[in-house]
């Protein structure tokens, strides 16, 4: 279910926030140290760029562009900054704000950055011109938490008088307004990356049970609170977390889509915390929700159930924040103890939490805990040695020498050409060079079918999603598959068998770029 992997205390002061890269390879870190800290997810080392030193006070957030490439970090200096994640290098420091920057987020497609202040404002960013794009006052609250909706159109901000606002990302105006989401503010909010709400008569099926909405929705009052979804299919999950100990869901409905109106409707409330819940995060599959709380726990939901999962204990004070590796492997959490912890979260072949796993927590003083390997070592992270061993296995282990003499890691060689072969290694014969260019491609193509998530896979074909849309039941599918089963005559959902309610497709932009980057990353094109 959830195993503790390693303890990292680097840090001096508390530990407020903690992203992963998009490629999940990276831990990024940041404290009231003034540091942000990079670290090896594999090894649980520090990298060597880091720490991130530039900011005059404590760094309050950090998120990783969704490309992967930058990581923002947001202060009580009233700065943003933009840092190179492979160097380590200040790419540039976004000044606007007038009061401590307490949040910031990226946009789906890595355009904008948003970030949230105790100037009652928001600011969003041109993340390629480094350039402010506008400044949104009479927020009357400090901003504690901002994101952009999965499509990228809207912002819906969270502040410390507990009210909810969206606002239009291009226009700057004010959408919808809700007052006293939570009672003694809003602390966090996350979007669901793959998964819409239900409608009003579904919401999940399993082992061919038909669940009733209203037979899901826990509330703080005695009895039920139904759904309102004014007749027609909710676009986003969004949940939120507060000083009142809660953690509420959300129904978003946005003008893009279902509805000329945009309005925000109440799903459940998650009642499990003692302490006021400080950080919200859902899994890259949307199945699993976590919580992180003032009362040292951190809890794993059920979203769509609006279940408990399981409850992590370990850390000795508050705990600040929490995230979710994109591929689904690895939870971290940070603290007040001025630790981070990562956990490995088992799951099931379906992709929810397996509640059957043992259920490990060692105890170990050092600053990291062993990692038990993969079974095969990507081949990016390949040592020179390791390149020089593989090249005896393919028979070619004469060119070792010349491989060690250029330094040709893993990195080096997942981006060899034949022209780098024959120049720079010196390696002539043709039939050489092919065999390990051929290689090279055999183990790439067997990373990436090792490791293409679930997620990736129309539910119809079980092909990966080219063009992945939201259908009314909730469910992300490829735009091709899904317009096949209608024409076919089938007003069914494909994963439910329950009735379709309407055939609008909304074009899931937020998975789209998650698949394309995965693919990216890998060298694979889509098909």
């Amino acid at each position: 279910m959830a195993e503790i992997i390693y303890t990292l205390s680097r840090h001096n002061r508390d530990v407020n926030g903690c992203c992963f890269s998009a490629n999940s390879r990276v831990l990024a870190s940041c404290s009231g140290d003034k540091t942000s800290r990079l670290w090896d997810i594999e090894s649980g080392e520090e990298l060597p760029q880091s720490p991130l030193e530039r900011h005059d006070y404590q760094v309050n957030s950090c998120c990783f562009s969704p490309f992967g490439t930058i990581l923002a970090t947001a202060s009580s200096d009233c700065k943003v900054i933009l840092w190179d994640v492979n160097t380590g290098e200040c790419l540039a420091v976004l000044e606007g704000h007038r009061g401590g920057v307490r949040t910031c987020s990226f946009s789906p497609n890595s355009q904008f950055l948003i970030s949230g202040s105790a100037d009652e404002t928001f600011c969003i960013w041109d993340v390629s011109t480094r350039k402010l794009v506008r400044c949104v006052d009479k927020i009357e609250s400090t901003v504690n938490a901002c994101v952009f909706t999965p499509d990228g159109l809207q912002v819906v901000i969270g502040t410390s008088n507990g009210n909810l606002s969206i606002f239009d990302v291009h226009k700057g105006n004010l959408l919808k307004y809700l007052g006293d989401a939570h009672d003694l503010g809003v602390t966090a909010c996350s979007f669901s990356p793959t998964f819409g709400s239900a409608d009003h008569d579904y919401t999940e099926s399993q082992s061919g049970i038909c669940i009733s909405a209203s037979d899901l929705i826990p509330t703080s009052d005695s009895g039920s609170q139904p759904i309102n979804t004014s007749g027609c299919a909710p676009q986003f999950l969004l949940a939120t977390a507060g000083n009142d100990n809660l953690v509420r869901l959300w129904n978003i409905f946005t003008s893009s889509a279902y509805s000329e109106d945009c309005h925000i409707d109440a799903r459940c409330v998650l009642d499990g915390h003692q302490g006021p819940v400080l950080d919200c995060k859902f899994s890259a599959n949307g199945r699993i929700l976590a919580s992180a709380s003032n009362d040292k726990t951190v809890i794993l939901w059920d979203p769509l159930r609006a279940v408990t999962l399981h409850t992590i204990t370990g850390h000795t004070r508050y705990v600040t924040c929490c995230a979710f590796s994109p591929d689904s492997r690895w939870l971290a959490t940070g603290s007040g103890d001025r630790t981070m912890r990562v956990w490995q979260i088992t799951l099931t072949e379906r992709g929810d939490l397996d509640t059957n796993a043992i259920i490990l927590e060692r105890k170990d003083d050092s600053q990291t805990m062993p990692l038990e390997k993969p079974k095969k070592k990507l081949l990016a992270l390949w040592t020179v040695d390791e390149v020089c061993s593989w090249l005896e296995t393919i028979g070619l282990e004469q060119y070792g020498e010349c491989f060690r003499e250029n330094a040709i890691d893993g990195a080096e060689l997942s981006n060899m050409t034949s022209e780098m072969l024959l120049n720079d290694i010196k390696i002539g014969p043709v039939g050489h060079r092919n065999k390990i260019l051929r290689s090279i491609n055999d183990i790439k193509k067997e990373e990436i079918d090792d490791n293409i998530p679930d997620e990736y896979l129309c539910p119809i074909s079980r092909e990966v999603m080219t063009d992945p849309v939201i259908a009314a039941d909730g469910y992300s599918y490829d735009r091709n598959a899904i317009e096949l089963w209608l024409r076919s005559g089938r007003l069914t959902s494909p994963m439910t068998n329950a009735p379709l309610r309407n055939a609008t497709l909304t074009p899931n932009r937020m998975l789209k770029n998650i698949i394309n980057r995965h693919f990216g990353q890998a060298n694979q094109p889509l098909a």
